[in-house]
């Protein structure tokens, strides 16, 4: 009995250390969803190590501010659209979209308060860095428009999705054809963009699409966001407008989404599991005798 006592007290001493050495960050893995119009949502992966309520938060607790820097990890990669059922994105002669993407460095609070429905995040800023490649005529994209996701405007300023201000992508060589997105920053509550459809009798219908964001911690708890288990999404909504042929300057609802999952870090899932596994192996010994 003595001995699994001190095992057991041994377990509750890692996870309290493990919770100790995390007060000001947790690991984090997550996806960057991207949704435009009638178009598959595309999507890239990631992870990283978060900085939580500052430098002196404790964990667990409320989730007031978060900030995920490029340097600790992040979202990346590449993510591709090949099939489209949109009449008219293939009458515009469009055969891919590519996105490249990668978050940048951020900030991102209060979001126990936002999460009110008065409240509102005043940071709110996060860049998406990368390139969204509309590919035209051929899919292996040897010509095509590129739309930078941030552009940097004057000595300090970024624009861009995740920040806000219009960005805009042109064909190379005439410039003919030309793609702008209006960006907005990120949100922790609903966010709304407007889609633009024709019925093909030459009336537009303007329709609302919308994503939400939410804060919770384990069993959808609301109070303790800021451990293992917690979940973050935010989002943001932008609108797309072209030049095209087929739909002039209609409007295009794009709505891009962050989900983060607050995860153990690995050394404390080991000491954890080997704790266990010892609190197992003595109980079938006694078991046995």
């Amino acid at each position: 009995m003595r001995r699994i006592l001190v095992l057991a007290l041994g377990l509750a001493l890692i996870l309290g250390a493990g919770g100790a050495a995390q007060a000001a960050r947790l690991n984090w893995a997550g996806s960057l969803t991207t949704t435009t119009g009638d178009l598959p949502p595309i999507y890239i992966t990631g992870g990283g190590v978060a900085t939580l309520n500052g430098s002196t938060g404790g964990v667990p607790a409320h989730l007031g501010m978060i900030r995920l820097a490029a340097s600790r990890g992040g979202i990346t990669g590449t993510a591709t659209i090949t099939e489209f059922t949109d009449p008219e994105t293939a009458g515009n002669g469009i055969a891919a979209i590519i996105l490249q993407g990668a978050g940048a460095t951020g900030t991102l609070g209060p979001i126990s308060g936002a999460l009110v429905s008065t409240g509102a995040l005043t940071m709110n800023i996060m860049p998406v860095r990368g390139i969204a490649k509309v590919c035209l005529l051929s899919t292996t994209c040897t010509d095509y428009i590129p739309l930078l996701l941030s552009q940097q405007t004057g000595t300090m300023g970024i624009i861009g999705v995740g920040v806000g201000g219009t960005i805009v992508g042109t064909s190379p060589g005439t410039g003919m054809i030309r793609i702008s997105l209006q960006a907005a920053p990120w949100t922790v509550k609903t966010a709304t963009a407007i889609d633009q459809t024709d019925d093909n009798t030459g009336l537009s219908a303007f329709h609302n699409v919308t994503r939400m964001g939410f804060a919770h911690g384990p069993a959808s708890g609301t109070t303790s966001t800021a451990q293992p288990s917690g979940v973050l999404q935010i989002v943001t909504p932008n609108q797309v407008r072209t030049n095209l042929p087929f739909g002039s300057s209609a409007k295009v609802a794009t709505i891009a989404q962050i989900l983060i999952h607050f995860i153990p870090e690995p050394g404390l899932l080991l000491l954890i599991g080997s704790g266990v596994a010892g609190l197992a192996l003595l109980g079938s010994r006694r078991m046995k005798k």
